[in-house]
C-alpha cells in the first residue's frame, strides 16, 4: 500500500464521513474473527486501524499531508511545549520552591520561639524513636515514620547551628541549594568534593547575605521568561508546519497521485503480459496437439 489513504481505498481528496464508511466497511472485511485469525489477517487489521486514526483527525491528517508521514498523536508544537516544561520549566520551578522554602525554614527558625517549639518536637520525636512507640499502625523505627523524624532532627540540628553562628545555618542552606542541583550521592562519594562544595557554600553564604529576595526575584523573573521563551517557540514550530504546508503540500499530493498511476500502468502491464503469457501457453496445446495428429 501507498499510503493511509490507499489502505482504506480512499482518495487524496475524501470526506470524513469517506473515511468512517471505508473504514467501517473495510474492518468488518478483514476482520481477524472473520478471516480465521492469523498474523497476516492481524497485520491488515492494525493498518486499517492505524490509517483510519490518521485520516479521522484532522490535525493530524494535516501533518501526514505536511511531512508524507505519520508523527503521532501529539502535535508537533505540543511536543516542543511537553520537552520544554519537563527538561526546562518543571526543573526549574522546583528549584524556585526549594530556594523559597529553604529561606522561609530560615526565616522561621530565627524566630526564638518558632525554634524552642521545634526542639522540643525534635526531643519528642527522638523518645518515641528511642521507645520504638506504636504511632497508630505503625513503629516509630518504621520506614514511614523515620522519614519524618528524620527531617525533624534536620530541621533541629540546622537551629542548634543557627543559634552557636547563624551564617553557619545560611551555609548549611546554600549548601543544601548546591546538593539539588549536583545530587547528594555526589557528596557521600567524596569526602573531598563535600569538603570544597562547604567552603564554597560557607564563603557564598557571606557574599549573599542580604540579597537573597533579590536572587529569588531573579529566578522567577527566569522562569517566566523561559515560559515566555517556550511559548514562542512553540508558535514558531506551528509557522513553520503551516508553511511547509503551504509550499509542500500539493508537491506532495501530486507524488502521491503519480505513483497511483505508475502502480496502475505496472497492473495494465502485468495484466497484458497475463493475457500474452496465456494466449502462448494456447497456442503452445494447440501446437502439441497438431503434433500428435
Amino acid at each position: 500500500m501507498i499510503d493511509a489513504y490507499d489502505v482504506l481505498g480512499l482518495s487524496l481528496d475524501c470526506k470524513e464521513e469517506d473515511v468512517k464508511k471505508a473504514y467501517h466497511k473495510m474492518s468488518l472485511q478483514y476482520h481477524p474473527d472473520k478471516v480465521g485469525g492469523g498474523a497476516e489477517a492481524t497485520k491488515k487489521f492494525n493498518e486499517i486501524k492505524s490509517a483510519r486514526e490518521i485520516l479521522q483527525d484532522s490535525e493530524r491528517r494535516r501533518m501526514y499531508d505536511t511531512f508524507g508521514m505519520d508523527l503521532g498523536e501529539e502535535r508537533p508544537e505540543m511536543e516542543v511545549w511537553s520537552i520544554g516544561i519537563t527538561t526546562l520549566l518543571n526543573p526549574m520551578g522546583g528549584y524556585v520552591l526549594k530556594t523559597i522554602v529553604a529561606r522561609l525554614v530560615l526565616w522561621l527558625i530565627g524566630w526564638a520561639w518558632i525554634g524552642r517549639l521545634l526542639m522540643l518536637l525534635g526531643l519528642v520525636a527522638f523518645i518515641l524513636y528511642w521507645r520504638d512507640a506504636k504511632i497508630g499502625e505503625y513503629s516509630a523505627r518504621s520506614e514511614d515514620i523515620i522519614s519524618i523524624f528524620l527531617t525533624v532532627f534536620v530541621i533541629d540540628a540546622v537551629i542548634i547551628v543557627n543559634w552557636l553562628w547563624s551564617l553557619l545555618a545560611e551555609t548549611v542552606c546554600v549548601f543544601y541549594l548546591f546538593s539539588e542541583m549536583v545530587s547528594l550521592q555526589v557528596f557521600f562519594e567524596s569526602w573531598k568534593l563535600a569538603s570544597l562544595a562547604g567552603v564554597v557554600s560557607l564563603f557564598l553564604a557571606w557574599l549573599l547575605r542580604g540579597w537573597w529576595l533579590w536572587i529569588i526575584g531573579l529566578q522567577i523573573v527566569l522562569a517566566v521568561v523561559l515560559l515566555i521563551a517556550l511559548t514562542i517557540s512553540s508558535g514558531i514550530v506551528r509557522l513553520w508546519i503551516d508553511a511547509v504546508f503551504t509550499q509542500h503540500s500539493e508537491k506532495l499530493k501530486e507524488w502521491r497521485v503519480n505513483l497511483r498511476e505508475r502502480r496502475k500502468e505496472m497492473q495494465d502491464e502485468l495484466s497484458q503480459l497475463k493475457k500474452k503469457l496465456h494466449s502462448l501457453e494456447e497456442e503452445n496445446e494447440q501446437l502439441k496437439k497438431k503434433r500428435k495428429t
